[in-house]
């Protein structure tokens, strides 16, 4: 029982000392801002005014690590995400540091440190006809500050800028997008951006939309005019490699199955000639729903496309299997136009057949046989030739 008196009293005291542990922690804090906001001599420091404004342009190393490229066919958009390192140097933001050299640098967070940022100039770099204007996540960035006054500002970006893609060979080929970086406010005698070197732009881990690959990418830098003010400009060049795995297995296998299957009405007996015309009409029908269901997700363009060339052809042909089966019936029961022989007095009392009847009959289904042979024949190696030419002048 004696034990327990100490643990007793020490949780009626629990609620006095509370209050006082808080008071502490909120002070030490408080105390940390101030001293951080000491450190960088804050209350002299005009946000304002850019870094070196008297010596010339602020200079900014740029560096872009691309994680994410998401493109959208159908709207012809590329969306980027990934972050946007720059760089500079801030003499007004010289700090001596601590004893003994501890503190060499201070580290500002979005989420803890966006009070102190907002009194720090940083440049003001947006993408160029940005559709989606975003720019930099809320809350995902980071300021680093050294004591010598050198700069490190990352951000954490999303970008959505139209490409204008070459869709002459859709869905291969290969596309060429541009991502435009510049100053919004800021003229080429204000602020300098450049590209941190040969390697400024990374993408080794890169997820990319499922079909399309990114080969190469070049890093450029000019002055273009805006506004009547020169400004300068960072270009980022893509280019994509298209795959069309997807269209080749929903569009070109199922288009080829269509055609081989109306094919198959040149075998089927002339007489039958509603089972023919049955099975041609269904392969139209079938490849008009392929056709309607490619174009869903195929970029509009005012030029003829690869895909658009092969689904067309795709249905003529099927349009032609369907035309000969309907001309194969007609041929098969040709009207008799010829004249009829004179009854023989000797037999006249006796039934005899129409032998020129017979003959003008007879002429018709041999007609419709001629022709079902040469389309056994010309139709598949039609077809063969033009998926040869097709495909070698595709590739």
């Amino acid at each position: 029982m004696k034990s327990d008196q100490p643990s007793i009293q020490m949780t009626r005291l629990l609620p006095l000392w509370l209050p006082l542990l808080l008071l502490t922690w909120s002070s030490v804090v408080m105390g940390f801002q101030v001293r951080l906001e000491e450190i960088l001599n804050l209350k002299e420091y005009d946000g304002s005014l850019r870094p070196q404004m008297r010596q010339g342009p602020t200079l900014v190393n740029v560096s872009f690590i691309m994680d994410t490229l998401l493109i959208v066919d159908s709207m012809q958009v590329l969306e980027i995400s990934g972050d946007l390192l720059q760089e500079w140097e801030d003499p007004n933001l010289l700090f001596p540091g601590s004893s003994g050299g501890i503190i060499t640098s201070v580290g500002l967070s979005g989420t803890t440190g966006s009070k102190i940022q907002d009194q720090i100039w940083r440049p003001d770099l947006t993408a160029a006809h940005n559709i989606n204007p975003r720019g930099s996540i809320p809350h995902s960035d980071f300021l680093r500050i050294t004591r010598d006054g050198r700069m490190s500002y990352n951000q954490r970006v999303h970008y959505t800028i139209p490409c204008i893609m070459e869709l002459y060979s859709y869905p291969l080929g290969v596309h060429t997008c541009t991502l435009k970086l510049n100053s919004l406010g800021y003229d080429s005698s204000e602020l300098q951006p450049s590209w941190y070197g040969d390697t400024a732009v990374e993408f080794a881990n890169l997820m990319i939309t499922h079909g399309y690959e990114l080969t190469e990418v070049k890093t450029s830098a000019k002055t273009v005019v805006t506004a009547h003010k020169p400004k300068r400009q960072l270009r980022v060049e893509m280019e994509l490699q298209a795959y069309g795995g997807w269209e080749v297995k929903h569009t070109v296998i199922p288009m080829i199955a269509t055609v081989t299957t109306a094919y198959f009405s040149f075998f089927i007996n002339i007489r039958g000639a509603c089972v023919r015309v049955i099975l041609g009409m269904m392969s139209l029908m079938t490849a008009a729903i392929f056709h309607e269901s490619t174009y869903r997700s195929v970029p509009h363009a005012s030029y003829t496309m690869a895909i658009e060339v092969f689904t067309g052809t795709c249905l003529s042909f099927i349009f032609i299997a369907t035309v000969e089966s309907v001309v194969v019936d007609v041929l098969s029961h040709l009207p008799v136009k010829g004249r009829r022989s004179a009854p023989s007095s000797h037999t006249s009392f006796v039934l005899q057949p129409d032998l020129t009847e017979e003959r003008v009959g007879m002429r018709g289904n041999v007609a419709a046989l001629w022709l079902d042979r040469c389309f056994r024949v010309l139709y598949p190696a039609s077809f063969i030739a033009f998926n040869a030419v097709y495909w070698v002048l595709y590739n």
